[in-house]
């Protein structure tokens, strides 16, 4: 990259390795490796989180008493520094008495109407403190962004509290904002006391007077104002970009979308392909490469059945999925096909995750019914889904909706075929020559696509070309940097 280096500042709830509970903390590890390697001067801060290990990443005090108002007061935090593995990229850490619990999340999931969903009062109080703690700490960073890039509602006030700050100062005034929404469905809603509470002047600030004043119940909803606030807006794949804009995927907030897609783009999530890599995956009983993907899956898939405590079942085709146990991710159509292939002994199936109540219960029924057919592990567990993608011979994803979703890419590296829905970025990133799709939401096409997918194995010449194939696709983050650097560039110049 030629000319003097972009300065961005990444900012978001999550961060591989330090801490993660899904794709973001992904996003967030693998994106700005991506971006340094292109010339980048780009840098991250994150929550400092009582289980991040101070003395494992060599964190160290950058400042002490950084001030900021809120609930009608002052509180200070202190602000610290350290390195992400793997890289020369500078991380700050705020460390505060709101983020001295182990967890991200200090309470459950609240579903509201449809498929929109917050966190308590608690938890979305915490992460507007964090928003402002990141824009109180720029004058403490002896380093100036030209770009806040704001990752989900948890950092979806930055672009307002900038706003604010740069009434007073003008060189706020130079920062522009990106915001990344990697699930418009977790949305970040609390009441209008959050206003005083942050100390906000709503006033000053048009986006939020916006939300303010509208008829949606009284409440405040931080995924609405940092898409009328930020300066340009992403979502996590072209496809997931244009659904938004409709009634059926905007989760309630496509008219303030819709207003703003000439400042809306898409841009694919990457993978990390030297972590997620079958040659060199130290978590796995047996390394191989796409040449040798049918010795090594059989060898990966025989160690994992034995250590699950699942029978040898012949040459069965195995399913894995590995998710959140929620109705986005299709688990409603996707128990009445698990449960009918189980009865008919056609297949195994692997389950890793946590969810929703009702799936978690019912997914553990199944398990204890058909012990030696199917494995459930409530859990959040990143060794065993490295072992899952190994051993699987086709990988789940039905998906009601999908702003990009990492398993499909990361289940092809490891010669995985992937079943899925035609939505968002599954839709972009498989094809029928890469796996399995189908396209209305139903356990019917499901169990049609399943149905496939046991033909296809039964033909072993097609369906071993195929995985040796899907495992040589580019999954990288050096595509999806590039394009964030042209969005970069378009807001500053």
């Amino acid at each position: 990259m030629s000319g003097p280096a972009l300065k961005i500042l990444m900012t978001g709830a999550e961060l591989d390795p330090l801490i993660k509970v899904g794709g973001l903390g992904d996003v967030l590890g693998s994106l700005p490796k991506a971006l340094e390697k292109l010339g980048v001067d780009v840098r991250i801060i994150i929550p400092f989180y009582g289980s991040i290990s101070a003395k494992k990443y060599k964190i160290k005090l950058h400042k002490k008493n950084v001030k900021t108002e809120l609930d009608k007061g002052y509180t200070y935090f202190d602000l610290y520094h350290s390195q992400l593995p793997g890289s020369k990229i500078k991380i700050y850490l705020i460390k505060h008495k709101f983020f001295d619990h182990q967890a991200i999340y200090l309470g459950r999931r609240l579903y509201r109407s449809g498929s929109v969903y917050s966190r308590g009062i608690g938890d979305v109080e915490r992460f507007v403190f964090f928003s402002k703690a990141v824009v109180s700490s720029l004058t403490s960073l002896g380093w100036q962004p030209q770009v806040i890039h704001c990752h989900d509602w948890h950092t979806a006030l930055v672009p307002t509290f900038l706003d604010e700050v740069s009434l007073a100062d003008r060189d706020f005034g130079n920062i522009k904002t990106l915001f990344t929404i990697h699930n418009l469905a977790n949305q970040g809603i609390s009441s209008r006391k959050l206003v005083d509470y942050a100390t906000l002047h709503k006033e000053r600030t048009p986006a939020l007077m916006e939300d303010y004043y509208d008829s949606d119940g009284r409440i405040i909803d931080l995924m609405k104002i940092g898409i009328l606030s930020a300066d340009y807006i992403n979502t996590v794949s072209p496809s997931y970009a244009r659904e938004i804009l409709t009634r059926r995927y905007g989760h309630g907030l496509e008219p303030y979308l819709q207003r703003r897609k000439r400042h809306l783009a898409g841009i694919l999530n990457g993978i990390d392909v030297n972590f997620f890599n079958p040659a060199g995956d130290k978590y796995i009983k047996k390394n191989y490469n796409h040449s040798q993907v049918e010795l090594g899956k059989k060898i990966n898939k025989v160690h994992l059945l034995k250590r699950l405590k699942l029978k040898s079942n012949g040459d069965q085709p195995l399913f894995g999925l590995v998710s959140r146990l929620v109705r986005q991710k299709g688990l409603d159509i996707l128990i009445p096909v698990l449960e009918k292939s189980l009865k008919d002994q056609k297949a195994q199936w692997l389950i890793l995750g946590s969810g929703q109540p009702e799936y978690e219960k019912e997914l553990s029924r199944l398990a204890l019914k058909y012990k030696s057919d199917l494995a459930v592990k409530i859990a959040f567990d990143a060794v065993l889904a490295q072992q899952i993608y190994a051993a699987s011979d086709f990988f789940l994803m039905p998906s009601l909706f999908e702003p990009c979703g990492l398993g499909q890419m990361i289940a092809m590296r490891y010669g995985t075929i992937p079943i899925v829905r035609q939505t968002g970025g599954l839709r972009d990133t498989v094809d029928s020559s890469r796996g399995i799709i189908f396209k209305d939401y139903s356990s019917e096409h499901l169990e049609e696509a399943w149905q496939r997918a046991l033909v296809l194995y039964a033909n072993k010449k097609v369906f071993g070309q195929r995985r040796s194939r899907i495992m040589k696709i580019d999954s990288s983050w050096d595509r999806s940097a590039q394009e964030y650097i042209k969005v970069y560039k378009k807001l500053i110049k």
